[in-house]
């Protein structure tokens, strides 16, 4: 269901707009083997509403329709041609065509959670269409309905009409099956991104619990040197608290890491992924936010297809930021990022070359040696006078050292930026 009424103004409102609609399809009518019997494409509308919005109000819709179509059938020919009794008399049999289909609908909804669940269902749909013209045709015709041309009229009718309606129903199935799907890939994008984000998050609460431990003992060692040496003891007994609250910062620095790693655990139970379903997931999300700055990101790729790892969540972090360095450093509307993985052998190793370059301003050769540093950054936003963190290429770095044994180096100059990332061979393997 795409649309649900949850009060009674949008029941009112659902019940006035869509019996509109019906009204307006049952103006579209044509004669078929009988006379002074219109056929109309009205009554199609009841299951596709029922379809697509949920607790849709059949009886209020097809009480309203068969009132507003009465109202327009009687209408136009009263301006046309003035007021006449058996007009009236010739257009009130089809109201309550509506109203029976209307009821004889509601009665399938009721049995029937989901219209047309099973293709076997259209027979439920004629013999409902075929009741209905039934009933009109017997306030028209009385006992001659029962004649076999008359019989034959509406079961035609209701096979046609029926059929019409399977083939809507069938189309939205498949049109809301494949917009679900682009929603569910979307969104599954969107998770890998906020996981890998998050991992790299981790690995630097990870770093800093180390330091968080260092400078506890520090502080420790501080108050045992202040005690041997004489010093006044409040003063010492306050690096001794300082020690005391740093424990405790890091008790919950350890439980918050903890919970955010659990969480974790419970998304990275994955088989891995292919390299090109990595980097065109982070493409995506390069191209969104070059276009946030009015810029376009166009992406040259060169390696196996077949590459895949079981660290992919590593390798999204490597190259997430990278490329988020490529869109952001750039001074022009056109970024070019050229993505290649080659086999290399060095020192009697065998490892993927992958390199990633760009056509950026490049970086200073004063900077170069400090690019991986934490804290290092020339990004700076001059109206809020936000600096950027820092800690990207830093979090790079101890990714392709500490978690691949790889290495990373850079070489760039005006106009080009390549980071060579070396990754030995059995960190990925070829499917």
């Amino acid at each position: 269901m795409i649309y649900k009424i949850i009060n009674k103004k949008s029941f009112f409102e659902t019940t006035v707009i869509f019996g509109l609609i019906t009204v307006l399809a049952a103006q579209f009518k044509m004669n078929l083997f009988l006379n002074n019997f219109k056929i109309s494409i009205g009554i199609i509308t009841f299951p596709v509403f029922l379809f697509l919005i949920e607790d849709f109000p059949i009886l209020s819709v097809s009480i309203f329709s068969s009132i507003g179509v009465f109202i327009t059938r009687i209408a136009f020919p009263w301006l046309q041609y003035g007021f006449h009794k058996e007009n009236v008399l010739d257009c009130l049999p089809e109201s309550f065509f509506y109203l029976a289909y209307g009821f004889l609908i509601y009665l399938y909804s009721r049995k029937k959670k989901d219209i047309l669940s099973n293709d076997s269902d259209i027979i439920w749909f004629i013999f409902m269409d075929y009741l209905a013209n039934l009933v009109e045709l017997i306030l028209r015709f009385g006992l001659n309905t029962f004649k076999f041309d008359s019989q034959l009229c509406i079961i035609v009718v209701a096979i046609s009409r029926s059929f019409i309606i399977w083939a809507l129903i069938t189309f939205l199935k498949k049109y809301h099956l494949t917009f679900m799907k682009e929603e569910h890939a979307h969104r599954y994008r969107k998770l890998m991104l906020l996981i890998s984000k998050l991992n790299g998050e981790v690995i630097w609460m990870k770093k800093n619990t180390a330091l968080i431990e260092e400078t506890m003992n520090s502080s420790y060692k501080l108050f045992n040197d202040m005690k041997n040496q004489g010093i006044d003891e409040e003063i010492s007994k306050e690096a001794l608290n300082v020690a005391k609250d740093i424990h405790e910062i890091k008790k919950e620095y350890i439980l918050i890491l903890r919970g955010i790693s659990e969480a974790m655990d419970l998304n990275l139970e994955n088989d891995g992924m292919y390299i090109s379903d990595i980097v065109s997931l982070l493409e995506s999300s390069a191209s969104d936010e070059a276009f946030n700055s009015s810029k376009k990101v166009i992406f040259n790729n060169n390696y196996n297809g077949k590459l895949y790892t079981d660290k992919e969540y590593f390798f999204m972090s490597i190259f997430r930021n990278i490329f988020t360095n490529a869109v952001e450093a750039s001074v022009d509307n056109n970024i070019i990022i050229d993505f290649s993985i080659v086999s290399k052998k060095e020192c009697n190793k065998d490892f993927y070359s992958i390199i990633i370059s760009d056509n950026g301003p490049g970086i200073d050769p004063e900077d170069i040696d400090e690019i991986f540093e934490p804290g290092f950054s020339t990004k700076i936003n001059f109206e809020t006078g936000e600096v950027n963190r820092g800690l990207g290429l830093n979090l790079v770095k101890d990714i392709v050292e500490n978690q691949f044994n790889g290495k990373i180096n850079v070489i760039s100059k005006p106009g080009n930026t390549s980071f060579i990332i070396d990754i030995p061979k059995n960190e990925l393997k070829v499917i």
